[in-house]
């Protein structure tokens, strides 16, 4: 049985939308079908939504109205606006319809998808701020007529993030949204590392972090990144005074409930411990790791190993860069390792003078200084397996796709600064961020594969900061997009994207 619901705003404006209620296993149970729009004569059925009156029958369906029909006083001007920011959003929506992970966000929250979306939009095309400006941003910006059902006064915000933070609607959106990028393959190589949040907020989770001596109140928010193409895979996150090398384990492990099966990891040198090593091997994970100076493992395998590292012998080119590596065979927790002892010639260079220098000046023992001169620009790569000198550094450094990764979170993505008070709303908030920072980084990866000059020049941010100048009519039945510039064709070209002449409101996604 359908009936129409009514639901007063604050500013006294009523708006409608049909129900049907249903029988599931002899529960009564309603779901959300059409939305009406805005009451006109709520005795009569009367409504208006996009610049149209009309009438409402239940069963039949609208009926054409015309306003001269109505009363004066019903009639209430159009507030919707008649030329919209358009290129940004319908790029944007064009790019994700085509992605794998679209349907995955659509079905986070299925009654509330036009929202979860048109904030997601909000956060990539704007300059973000607080969620009281989202209502008028999209009320200006085509993301109006591809997500109608979208709500985005604060209230309704609040609710969907609060949602979106429920562990069994986190839980939904991660199965489907691995699945759709690993098919049934479920084994990658990861990247794994973390981030403070810092924020104010009273929430059990935030509390006082000491990481490498940077003192916050933070939340701390670990990454899992697909090694091979730089993807985002999953997030978690921990209360801010939980050390990264305790967290490693439980991470893989609920990416193993995922159906994700780790087949290599690499990992920042805060995720080392002898019980992650022997975790890892274990598990039957390979894994390479890079190792504090001060870990015994470190400190066995440059004993005698130090003096001749500069020889030719272990030099390796790395970009511009010339490095010189050590391969030295140790035993962790019990289990054969290899720790790749290197000095990178242009820090050793700058650490050396600035070393000798400070001697002088402080009048130190040489002796004690040609110790330390030992060490300058030293580090050393803890590995499980064995790996070729030359593959090393180039392995090891797909690491920096964490950090381009938490620089897209942070900057594009609206992870900060933090504005909300529950631990519920937090969580749906860096799921939103998740869903961004997904969006952005694949944008990201798709413009390098592009290899003309135009694509080259260009960078995920850069596209909407274009195609935000691109307009569009609205009239009563189609949006016709404005002449676009130059750099906008290009960006279109690149994308093979066509803009149509005239985009009818009725096949616009609802």
């Amino acid at each position: 049985m359908s009936y129409i619901h009514y639901d007063e705003k604050p500013n006294g404006a009523i708006y409608a939308c049909v129900y049907e209620s249903y029988r599931d296993k002899g529960r009564v149970k309603t779901r959300r079908g059409e939305n009406l729009g805005r009451v006109i004569d709520k005795e009569n059925n009367i409504f208006r939504q996009k610049g149209v009156t009309y009438q409402y029958v239940l069963g039949e369906g609208r009926r054409d109205v015309p306003d001269t029909a109505l009363p004066k006083e019903s009639i209430i001007p159009d507030s919707e606006k008649l030329i919209l920011d358009f290129g940004d959003a319908w790029f944007l929506q064009e790019y994700i319809t085509r992605q794998p992970f679209y349907e995955s966000i659509r079905n986070v929250l299925p009654e509330e998808s036009d929202t979860v979306l048109a904030l997601i939009f909000y956060r990539l095309l704007t300059n973000k701020g607080a969620s009281c400006h989202a209502k008028i941003w999209y009320e200006g910006n085509y993301t109006y007529l591809s997500y109608p059902k979208a709500n985005l006064t604060s209230q309704n915000i609040s609710k969907v993030l609060k949602a979106l933070g429920n562990e069994k609607i986190q839980r939904h959106f991660f199965e489907e949204y691995l699945s759709s990028i690993y098919k049934d393959s479920g084994a990658t190589g990861i990247l794994v590392d973390s981030t403070g949040v810092p924020n104010a907020t009273k929430m059990d989770i935030t509390q006082i972090s000491n990481h490498n001596g940077d003192i916050n109140r933070e939340v701390r928010l670990i990454y899992v990144i697909d090694r091979n193409n730089g993807m985002p895979i999953y997030f978690r996150y921990v209360a801010g005074n939980i050390i990264d090398v305790s967290t490693l384990i439980t991470t893989v492990s609920e990416l193993e409930q995922y159906g994700v099966s780790v087949n290599h990891a690499i990992l920042d040198a805060g995720y080392y411990s002898e019980k992650n090593t022997a975790e890892l091997f274990e598990c039957g994970i390979p894994f390479m790791t890079r190792v504090a100076p001060n870990k015994t493992v470190f400190k066995d395998a440059a004993t005698g190993n130090l003096d001749d590292l500069m020889s030719q012998k272990y030099a390796y080119r790395y970009g511009e860069r010339l490095v010189f590596i050590k391969k030295v065979k140790v035993d962790v927790c019990g289990y054969n390792a290899y720790v790749y002892l290197c000095i990178d010639e242009d820090m050793y260079l700058m650490q050396h003078k600035k070393t000798i220098l400070n001697a002088l000046d402080d009048k130190k023992d040489f002796n004690e200084t040609d110790v330390a001169i030992k060490r300058l620009g030293t580090f050393a790569i803890l590995t499980s397996e064995e790996i070729s000198e030359d593959k090393l550094l180039p392995m090891y450094y797909t690491r920096q796709q964490v950090e381009q990764v938490f620089d897209i979170t942070k900057n594009y993505a609206d992870l900060m600064p933090i504005r909300v008070q529950s631990e519920e709303a937090f969580a749906g908030h860096l799921l939103i961020s998740f869903m961004g920072t997904v969006i952005m980084q694949k944008l990201q990866q798709d413009l390098l594969k592009r290899r003309s000059k135009k694509a080259k020049a260009l960078n995920a941010e850069s596209i909407m900061i274009y195609l935000r100048n691109q307009k569009c009519k609205v009239y009563k039945d189609y949006a016709i997009p404005q002449e676009s510039r130059k750099e906008a064709n290009a960006i279109y070209d690149i994308f093979k994207f066509k803009v149509p002449y005239k985009i009818p409101l009725t096949t616009i996604e609802v």
